[in-house]
This record gives C-alpha cells, structure tokens and sequence, in this order.
C-alpha cells in the first residue's frame, strides 16, 4: 500500500505518506476527501468518502434507496452506509491486497471520484425535494411511520 501510494503521488507532483496505523487522506479539489485505510480484516485498501447529511423530509427514502444500491450490480463495488455519529451517508469501495498495484489504484480511484461526484450530484437533488426512485417502494403507512433510522 505504502508503495502504491507513494508512486501515485509522484505521478502526480504529490508527497503523500501513509502513516503509522496504515491511513492515507486524498484531497480532491476543494470538496472532496478520500480517507485510504489498509484493512487486515478485509485484506486490502479500503476507500471511503462521505458524500453528504441526508435530509429530514425523504430520509426514510433516501437511506432506503442507498441499502437498496449495496445490492446491485450497478454500484460496480461501492459500498453505502450511514454514519448514526455524523448523520452523513458514506461511500466505500474495497482494493484488494491480491491485486493492488499503481494501475488497479488508479482505475479504482478514476472510478470512486466519478461516482462520487454523480452521488453528491443525486445528494443536492433530494436536498430539493427530488427524492431516489427504487422498485422498493413505501406503502402509505409506511410512509407515516416514524423517521428511520441507522442504515447499518
């Protein structure tokens, strides 16, 4: 991981380190930050960003429609939650030690920033009322029930 991270960082004009608990934080410009974490229990780099604070009108909808995404083929790997501490939505995608190198690391992240942007993008429409449309959907009385809660 250390090397992988440190060649990508040459390649693009950046000293970036990993540090002792084997964490590396990638600023990508001025709204986005991509935490890297080896993870022994899962045996590779875990890639994680938040994408935003669901809000209160549809949250029940939109944390239903990202538990619904982790099922999918469409999520091409990432991996949703929701964070109870910091009321934010999260995005994950798993390298695994097998197959990191510079390339893999690099197509991984190209793909993790799209779909970051494309999520922040769905994120400001629901902040407008716009709300996710699944094949799940709520029955009325469940859509009176009380708010929900933590996804995991």
């Amino acid at each position: 991981m250390e090397q992988v991270i440190k060649d990508f960082g040459n390649e693009i004009g950046a000293e970036l380190e990993v540090d002792e608990d084997a964490y590396c934080c990638l600023a990508v410009g001025d709204d986005m930050q991509i935490h890297l974490k080896f993870n022994e229990h899962f045996n590779g780099l875990i890639f994680y960003s938040e994408l935003g604070e669901p809000p209160n009108f549809g949250r029940k909808e939109i944390l239903r429609h990202y538990t619904y995404e982790n099922g999918q083929p469409t999520s091409n790997g990432m991996t949703f939650s929701y964070d109870v501490e910091s009321k934010q939505i999260g995005m994950a995608r798993l390298l695994y030690k097998d197959f990191m190198d510079l390339e893999n690391f690099k197509k991984i992240l190209e793909k993790f920033i799209e779909r970051n942007i494309q999520e922040k993008e769905k994120m400001a429409t629901y902040l407008q009322g716009e709300l996710p449309k699944d094949e799940i959907q709520f029955t009325e009385e469940e859509q009176e029930e009380a708010p929900a809660g933590p996804m995991l």
